[in-house]
């Protein structure tokens, strides 16, 4: 296996919230230029948004900036995007599956995220290092 090649962002929330799109865009044309599909990239993409936006809903102290750094390691057959916030602890594995055959109505708000982060990825690590949560998720790739 050759060597994986690294790329990083950070941004700070929710200060800097109005930088998500650029993100996602940025890992798009990474992902893109590494010779993956779209559909890889699309999922990377929807992974990401989801697990800002748990960042700031779950991780945030108040009046403190979220300090949130992605970190992506592309390597033959495999992409793994590591997640770090300096938040609260939480991990959000720990979330029960949904009940997809429950009346939507009847469901509790939220756990679709982590559900297709599940579903998308091959392997989802969490680990706390103290200050950071950090999430690692492996997708295999095309060759």
């Amino acid at each position: 296996h050759a060597a994986a090649t690294l790329h990083a962002w950070s941004l700070s929330a929710p200060d800097e919230m109005e930088q998500l799109p650029g993100l996602l865009s940025a890992v798009d044309e990474t992902l893109l230029a590494a010779g993956l599909t779209t559909e890889v990239s699309h999922d990377v993409q929807l992974m990401l948004e989801e697990l800002v936006c748990n960042a700031v809903d779950y991780g945030a102290l108040p009046d403190q900036p979220l300090d949130i750094r992605v970190q992506l390691a592309l390597a033959p057959g495999q992409a793994t995007l590591e997640f770090r916030d300096q938040g609260l602890a939480y991990n959000p594995l720990d979330q029960p599956p949904p009940d997809l055959d429950a009346d939507i109505a009847d469901r509790p708000v939220g756990g679709l995220g982590v559900h297709l982060i599940r579903e998308l990825a091959d392997s989802v690590h969490y680990l706390r290092e103290e200050p950071c949560n950090v999430l690692r998720v492996v997708l295999r790739t095309p060759h």
